[in-house]
């Protein structure tokens, strides 16, 4: 119907079906690798600017397939499908450039991906990783390559101080008391981290608030009993839950202790966004069908996601150079997507003038509709929190 009404074509579902095909995949796929590659170059305005070369934030989103799919995209198994699909993605947080952006099967493990696309790493990278991607050896990679990171501390690696020539363990119950007697909330120390590897870096603690830690605490009973452990929390976990706990090895100049927490919640921004794909773009709308008829439903998807992020991208710079305004991302893709898709594809494909004017029209409704709003801090997340970053003049972890 869509096809016979906008643009004239005639065929039968078995005739689009054949369409559907290794060369159409090929296709697709070679297309939103050029998108990748011709992506506009943004100027900044970051808090983080000038301190490190690029800060990449990565992450993946999954979700499950029909089983008839798992030679392909191989799933967890057990209480989920023997298939599934994890898509990764990383991008520039100061410009939103994207860096990565690549659809694997399930099991193709995010620390394994890690190691995989190292090379893209560049001299004064800072990285923002979950603990998935984060582990000793990748850190060491990262090093060699005079990149930084910044990542949170994984349940059960040993951490330890030297003293006198000599490797001791910390011990966390104690650091608690001591920060609560001295009304301490962020403490930093020289650590190595790793029993094997022992590794140099900064360690920055982070004493939660007795309501964070009340609700860690029954997240962590949640998933205890979710695991079949009956909701049996270790002592070890009932003392770390109490802190946030990051190892960097930025300086104190480029990343103050105070800063660590805010900083490495830009990297939650990227969840938000997944969020989206799924709630507005729909992209785990997946039926049962044939590997490739699968894999240009994704591509597509991902080609308009790209397109419009790089136009939101756009808009939001606009929009503060010229109003002193903040763009929310989730409003103005909801309307790009759920009512401007038909006038956006006929301005992609008409004229240059026309894609101007286009850009122009959604501009002037952003400016009025798509106002990211006057939030607290605290209150901001997601991709609204990465657009109040790059729109202040001000260190905004001082307000």
């Amino acid at each position: 119907m869509i096809l016979k009404k906008h643009y004239a074509i005639t065929i039968s579902k078995q005739g689009l079906d054949k369409r559907f095909n290794q060369y159409a995949v090929q296709f697709l796929s070679n297309a939103l690798s050029k998108l990748l590659t011709t992506q506009l170059s943004r100027g900044t305005k970051g808090i983080l600017q000038g301190k490190f070369n690029r800060v990449l934030v990565k992450d993946s989103v999954c979700f499950q397939l029909h089983p008839s799919l798992k030679e392909y995209y191989g799933g967890s198994g057990g209480d989920g499908s023997e298939a599934a699909m994890r898509i990764q993605f990383e991008y520039e947080l100061l410009s939103g450039a994207i860096t990565d952006l690549s659809i694997n099967a399930f099991n193709d493990q995010d620390a394994t991906d890690s190691l995989a696309t190292i090379e893209l790493t560049q001299v004064g990278d800072l990285i923002l990783r979950d603990l998935a991607y984060m582990n000793t050896k990748v850190i060491k990679k990262l090093m060699k390559r005079f990149a930084y990171y910044l990542c949170r501390v994984k349940i059960g690696v040993k951490i330890y101080e030297r003293i006198d020539q000599k490797y001791i363990e910390l011990d966390f119950s104690e650091i608690i008391k001591f920060m609560k007697e001295h009304n301490i909330t962020v403490l930093e120390k020289e650590v190595y981290y790793g029993a094997k590897d022992k590794l140099k870096t900064r360690l920055i603690i982070c004493l939660l608030p007795p309501e964070a830690y009340a609700k860690r605490l029954k997240k962590a009973k949640r998933d205890s009993i979710r695991e079949g452990r009956g909701g049996n929390i270790t002592k070890e976990q009932k003392i770390r839950a109490e802190l946030s706990l990051f190892i960097t090895n930025t300086s104190q100049d480029q990343i103050p202790k105070e800063n660590v927490w805010p900083v490495y919640r830009l990297r939650w921004q990227i969840e938000l966004m997944f969020k989206t794909w799924k709630s507005i773009c729909e992209i785990d709308h997946v039926k049962k069908v044939k590997k490739e008829r699968l894999e240009c439903y994704i591509l597509s998807k991902l080609f308009f996601i790209v397109l419009a992020w790089q136009m939101l991208w756009i808009t939001a710079r606009l929009m503060y150079d010229l109003t002193g305004q903040g763009l929310s991302f989730y409003k103005a893709l909801k309307t790009l997507y759920a009512i401007e898709l038909q006038d956006f594809h006929e301005a992609l494909l008409a004229s240059r003038e026309c894609l101007v004017v286009y850009l122009t029209y959604f501009f002037e409704i952003s400016s009025s509709k798509h106002v990211l709003g006057k939030q607290k801090l605290d209150e901001i997340s997601s991709l609204e929190m990465i657009q109040y970053c790059l729109t202040r003049e001000t260190n905004f972890y001082q307000q």
